[in-house]
């Protein structure tokens, strides 16, 4: 009756370890910090909003959406030529 205890405990056991692996957090910032929102810098005029979103990576599918406070706009100037984003 031991025996089959010891064998039930250790299944248990060994059970517990391996699904408790499967709960790890790997999620890896992009090594400057986390940003979760876009800075009102970027608002200030349009040539600093294409800067900033050149800061941005193009095949970054892992990180969350960045969210616009209230106030932020997308800065327009009517004056000036279309700036390529590429």
């Amino acid at each position: 009756m031991k025996t089959r205890s010891k064998i039930w405990l250790t299944a248990a056991l060994a059970a517990t370890l391996i699904v408790s692996g499967c709960g790890s957090n790997d999620d890896v910032g992009n090594g400057a910090g986390s940003v979760s929102s876009v800075p009102d810098s970027a608002s200030a005029s349009p040539a600093a909003f294409i800067a900033y979103l050149m800061t941005l990576s193009p095949n970054d599918e892992s990180s969350e959406p960045l969210t616009l406070s209230d106030s932020a706009a997308v800065p327009n100037d009517e004056a000036s030529e279309p700036q390529p984003l590429v």
